[in-house]
């Protein structure tokens, strides 16, 4: 049992039960917006906020009879690149038996919260060690994401030696504590004359303390999706092992017009020109050390009409996807052709809403451009908002197992599924023999891979109506198995 660096670490004051909640919020030109006049905080430092409340919950420090179990080093998985999801503490009592380990080989927990002079506290419910045993037995990474998001207080983190090695010892100790596999350092804020030979210097110096003190840990940054001036993001990769792009808040609550938080294109700012160009000088050189960030939530607003791009009214906050989703099939979903993106309008008591958010159409065309540029992987803000439902998870494996997107779909396994008559008329018959779990959710595609139709299928379900579709050719996908026919 660990208790003896435990006891340590509570005499030291590194690791507390409460958060350390940051006690000076400037306004700056944030790093998210498609204005860089704009003022905002990032989506992490939103949710952070509105959390606060959670450290008054009591942790499992009093238990120290616990047992971490080492990962296994060889992961059971066909995963073909790296997929890392932030972990919110907010979300480890609903989440940690929703999650699909073997379509994940990061998982990030957030956060631990770091203080000006380097010492750390925990997040609520800690240690969360059901979710890093159910991870480490799949060959999954758990990462402890290392938060500040007060100009001040990072600014004597990067500077002050004293504080910076206070902060390395800690994250040392933590590491060995409970056998970790890495630190994302989520550092927002930051003053302009931070971002650039001050911050990599940081990075560099940590990434080889632990590299050293730990060997085989990851260390990573959470970096933003436009440098909106002073950050060398190519020094930044080359400090560390890689970079998460938060590639989200390109529309938010600053926004005069409705939007997506992650256009794939359309406007100055989208996510093709994060890679191809923010991150160009990265993508040419080292393109396996970038994760591309998506988000698993969306943006609501009272709007003046109901037409894309409405003028704003109001900003109602960030559904998560699996509200969004489910409202979408209440009020119609629609999809906005110049940037990739899925939304909804409706209007209740003479107002006009509308949301934008991440399906997994619009999330299959960023994972097409991790794919495209080989990329390290990618990730999301955050698991455990798609709730109970599958499609999301399902678009990972269709992605990022022994296939590759939908240009190789005629090479997935198909022997467990079968469809008559083909051409089809009116009704689509179909019999599955692959496993129950994976046979929830069928979807009828496009050849281009967009969702025509989603329907919930049981043991006894063998057909569905196509009587909505127009001539042409589509698939029925169930799983990672899918059947091509013709309407």
């Amino acid at each position: 049992m660990k208790t003896s660096k435990l006891s340590s670490l509570r005499k030291q004051g590194t690791l507390r039960n409460s958060r350390v909640v940051a006690t000076v919020l400037l306004l700056i030109i944030i790093l998210f917006s498609p204005n860089p006049s704009s003022l905002a905080q990032s989506i992490h430092q939103t949710e952070y906020e509105s959390h606060k409340e959670l450290a008054k919950k009591p942790s499992f420090f009093a238990n120290t009879d616990y047992r971490i179990v080492p990962i296994r080093q060889v992961k059971n998985t066909s995963l073909s690149h790296a997929i890392f999801g932030y972990l919110p503490d907010w979300e480890y009592t609903s989440s940690r038996n929703t999650l699909q380990y073997d379509l994940l080989t990061h998982i990030a927990i957030f956060d631990f919260t770091v203080s000006a002079n380097g010492s750390l506290t925990v997040p609520s419910y800690w240690p969360w060690v059901d979710v890093i045993n159910s991870a480490h037995e799949e060959g999954v990474k758990i990462i402890a994401t290392v938060v500040n998001f007060t100009t001040s207080q990072i600014h004597s983190l990067l500077s002050s030696s004293v504080s910076k090695q206070n902060l390395f010892e800690n994250l040392a100790a933590l590491l060995k504590e409970f056998d970790l596999d890495g630190v994302n350092i989520d550092f927002e804020n930051l003053a302009s004359a931070d971002r650039g030979s001050l911050l990599n210097r940081f990075m560099a110096d940590l990434t080889d303390y632990l590299h050293r003190e730990v060997p085989g840990s990851e260390i990573s940054f959470a970096a933003p999706p436009v440098n909106w001036g002073g950050w060398d993001l190519p020094g930044l990769a080359h400090s560390c092992d890689y970079l998460f792009i938060m590639g989200y808040n390109f529309y938010g609550s600053w926004s005069e017009t409705s939007g997506p938080s992650a256009p794939l294109r359309g406007g100055s700012y989208n996510i093709t020109n994060t890679i191809q160009q923010e991150y160009g000088a990265v993508l040419s050189s080292q393109a396996h050390k970038l994760i591309l960030g998506v988000p698993y939530y969306g943006d609501r607003w009272k709007t003046r009409t109901t037409a894309a791009h409405s003028q704003t009214e109001e900003h109602l906050g960030h559904p998560r996807y699996k509200t969004a989703y489910e409202e979408s099939l209440l009020h119609g979903l629609k999809w906005h052709i110049p940037s990739r993106a899925s939304w909804y309008s409706y209007r209740q008591n003479s107002n006009n809403y509308q949301v934008w958010f991440e399906t997994d159409t619009s999330l299959g065309l960023k994972y097409d451009l991790v794919l495209q540029h080989n990329l390290k992987g990618t990730g999301m803000w955050a698991l455990g908002y798609d709730g109970d439902r599958p499609e999301l998870w399902d678009e990972l494996r269709n992605k990022f197992t022994n296939s590759s997107g939908i240009e190789h779909i005629n090479t997935l396994p198909d022997e467990r599924l079968h469809v008559y008559p083909n051409p089809v008329g009116d009704v689509l018959h179909f019999h599955f023999s692959g496993n129950s779990t994976q046979a929830k959710t069928a979807r009828i595609t496009n050849l281009q891979g967009r969702v025509i139709n989603r329907f919930t299928i049981s043991e006894t379900s063998n057909s569905i109506s196509t009587s909505q579709l127009s001539p042409g050719v589509y698939f029925l996908r169930i799983g990672i198995c899918c059947k091509l026919f013709v309407k």
